[in-house]
């Protein structure tokens, strides 16, 4: 026990602890000042930041109306113009089937001479010439079974020269076939 009584504790003077002591406190007050200012910096920052992003979003919002529109406009028309499109080739008639028609369905040995085509009324006034009355008939009967056609009409029989079959030929075409097939 003595022994701890002898002990002395060391002496520290009092300008010792003071300059050790304001050391810390001026790194504490620095550091203190530093996250003082960042805070600042970046509340700041954050508000110029959320002002920017507010314009964007507000230039965004008015250009996207502005598209909008003119979108909206431009598919209006495009529609109106495509159904105009659809009535249009809807009600117009293909007079080219009736070329192919004649083509695919006249016999080699016949040949038309003239040819007359009333859109209106759909009908198709022709005369013409065959090699033998028997070949006309057969002719008569392939355009009478064609089911592009709705009547045929048959007359003006008569000899012409070089001894052919002249004739006269009407066909009723059906609507159905002048039109466009979807």
């Amino acid at each position: 026990m003595a022994d701890l009584l002898s002990k002395k504790e060391p002496y520290i003077s009092p300008a010792r602890l003071e300059r050790g002591g304001s050391f810390i406190f001026f790194i504490a007050l620095a550091v203190f000042f530093i996250i003082a200012a960042s805070s600042g910096g970046l509340a700041l920052l954050n508000r110029a930041q959320s002002a920017a992003q507010d314009e964007i979003l507000g230039q965004v919002q008015e250009k996207g109306d502005n598209l909008q529109t003119d979108l909206l406009g431009q598919i209006f028309l495009v529609d109106q113009r495509l159904l105009n499109l659809r009535l249009l080739m809807a009600e117009h008639l293909f007079t080219s089937n009736v070329l192919r028609l004649l083509e695919q369905e006249t016999l080699p040995q016949v040949r038309f001479l003239n040819f007359n085509f009333d859109t209106f009324s759909r009908k198709l006034d022709m005369s013409g010439e065959a090699v033998s009355y028997s070949l006309l008939a057969r002719q008569i009967g392939v355009l009478e079974r064609n089911p592009n056609i709705e009547r045929v009409e048959f007359g003006g029989l008569a000899i012409g020269g070089n001894n052919l079959a002249g004739f006269k030929l009407t066909l009723i075409l059906k609507k159905s076939f002048l039109l466009i097939q979807p």
